[in-house]
């Protein structure tokens, strides 16, 4: 599974929320949110862990050496990039768990963070 295929996947289960094809109880729909904040948390911190790794240090001066260890924080940051869809989807799913309890405020605030995640990356 791909992070695309999710995503579509998301997607479909979000129309079928807003379409009133699938509807929660309120504690659980805000039990399955919290687990995918409690994942959106999770991955923060490992993009934080990755990213204080991306500029790799004592590898000599020899040209191979620099060269690989521009590889390695080069390979550090594209993960810790990477990560932000996946927390993007997992505050997606958030939202919608929440959407489908009629807990507007709080899906809004899920999909603000989701926005967050998807901007924190882009070219300013």
């Amino acid at each position: 599974m791909t992070i695309e295929t999710s995503r579509a996947d998301i997607a479909r289960f979000r129309q079928q929320v807003q379409s009133g094809g699938v509807r929660f109880d309120p504690a659980a729909a805000r039990q399955c949110a919290e687990m995918y904040d409690n994942q959106a948390e999770q991955l923060m911190n490992l993009q934080q862990q990755l990213e204080s790794v991306s500029d790799p240090k004592g590898f000599g001066g020899f040209i191979s050496a620099q060269q690989l260890q521009a590889g390695f924080g080069h390979k550090a940051r594209d993960a810790a990039a990477l990560l932000d869809r996946y927390i993007e989807a997992a505050y997606r799913m958030k939202e919608a768990f929440l959407l489908s309890a009629g807990l507007y405020e709080e899906a809004d605030a899920a999909n603000a963070a989701a926005l967050r995640a998807v901007s924190s990356r882009l070219p300013r």
